[in-house]
């Protein structure tokens, strides 16, 4: 047993001796990332072990400096920090902090993170010290929506909290008259508590997609997560269903969402398999989420399984407006402009903006299969 004992008390010495050196080794361009100290690095080389780590975000990081200058979660040793000079306000602002206290912790400030780095038997103080800053969230101002950018980060995906300005917008002045009721369907749906299924909203660029998801952004009361179609593309990756059930009753937003919804057909891909899961399988069961899709490709394009009854919430195609509509909503908004033929909502109201066409070519391989089906 003594022998037992000794041999594994031998290894541990070599482990420690190994990280000892391996720290000693780290160069000063090893310490440096991003243009700044790379903290986990600096740990190393400081203390010659690997910290244990507490990450929070969402945090109003100038208060959080604030409030540890002042000393009352422990003495400051050192502060090492990177600022930059904000030329709209005049001012100096930091981009990076890092505080050293006693007792071998180091203290990250990102622009909206905070991370607790320390040694294991410093657990219960680190604790101490992140419930001491809970309370400096960033605070949603009053009347403003938000959205949250789905990104990755290095602790895997986030979600990053951006401000809205919700419209005002009379959808009978500014859509053709057949939208009246595809909307009502959406809202009461968006709006229904533990709901899930897919709105498909299409049409050409500049007929007014994006104008109705703000607006429609500022009705709905559930939280909006916005995935970029290369985020989206990977919608049952661990990590994006961590992010999921953390936040069930959610609405998903893809825009651009082409290479996500396009017929199994036209590719071989997971994304619509991954697509049907979160709408109805039983994962949509648990999740409850629903997802708002938009794209500039024809309706034939889409997987005909995203369009089934029971799964598909609403789809509607934006076009050009009436003459009639055209006319109703260029004298109301006292636009001069001459209409004699239907007109898209961006041309309308930018009778002066030079349309700038693309050249046609050729167009080869897979790309013209989906055109010309």
């Amino acid at each position: 047993m003594n022998t037992i004992l000794a041999s594994a008390i031998q290894r541990i010495r070599n482990i420690v001796r190994s990280i000892v050196t391996r720290s000693a080794a780290i160069s000063g361009d090893d310490l440096f990332y991003d243009n700044y100290i790379e903290v986990k690095s600096f740990y190393v080389k400081r203390y010659g072990s690997i910290p244990s780590v507490l990450f929070i975000n969402h945090m109003n990081t100038s208060e959080v400096l604030h409030y540890l200058l002042s000393g009352t979660a422990g003495k400051i040793l050192q502060v090492y920090q990177r600022s930059y000079y904000n030329w709209k306000d005049q001012k100096k602002e930091f981009s990076l902090s890092i505080l050293e206290l006693e007792g071998a912790i180091l203290i990250e400030l990102g622009r909206d993170y905070a991370e607790i780095l320390f040694p294991q038997e410093a657990n219960l103080r680190a604790e101490t010290i992140l419930e001491s800053i809970i309370g400096f969230r960033i605070a949603k101002q009053e009347g403003q929506h938000q959205i949250y950018i789905i990104n990755s980060t290095g602790y895997g995906l986030d979600l990053k909290p951006l401000n809205i300005q919700p419209s005002e917008l009379d959808l009978d002045l500014y859509y053709n008259d057949d939208f009246i009721e595809v909307d009502a369907k959406i809202q009461e749906r968006l709006l229904k508590e533990q709901d899930k299924g897919i709105v498909l909203l299409h049409g050409l660029p500049g007929t007014g997609k994006t104008t109705y998801l703000r607006y429609l952004i500022g009705r709905v009361k559930k939280k909006v997560l916005f995935l970029s179609p290369s985020v989206a593309g990977n919608l049952m990756n661990p990590d994006f269903m961590d992010l999921l059930i953390e936040h069930p009753n959610s609405i998903l937003v893809i825009e651009d969402a082409e290479n996500i919804i396009l017929d199994r057909t036209y590719q071989s891909n997971h994304s619509v398999s991954n697509l049907l899961n979160l709408s109805d399988g039983l994962l949509s069961d648990c999740l409850n989420v629903q997802i708002i899709c938009t794209f500039n490709s024809a309706l034939h394009l889409v997987d005909p399984a995203l369009l089934r009854k029971g799964r598909l919430i609403a789809q509607y195609e934006f076009g050009k407006l009436s003459v009639d509509k055209a006319k109703q909503l260029a004298g109301k908004l006292n636009i001069e402009t001459t209409i004699d033929a239907p007109v898209s909502l961006a041309e309308l109201l930018n009778p002066a903006a030079t349309n700038y066409e693309p050249k046609k070519t050729q167009v080869m391989g897979f790309r013209r299969v989906l055109a010309t089906n």
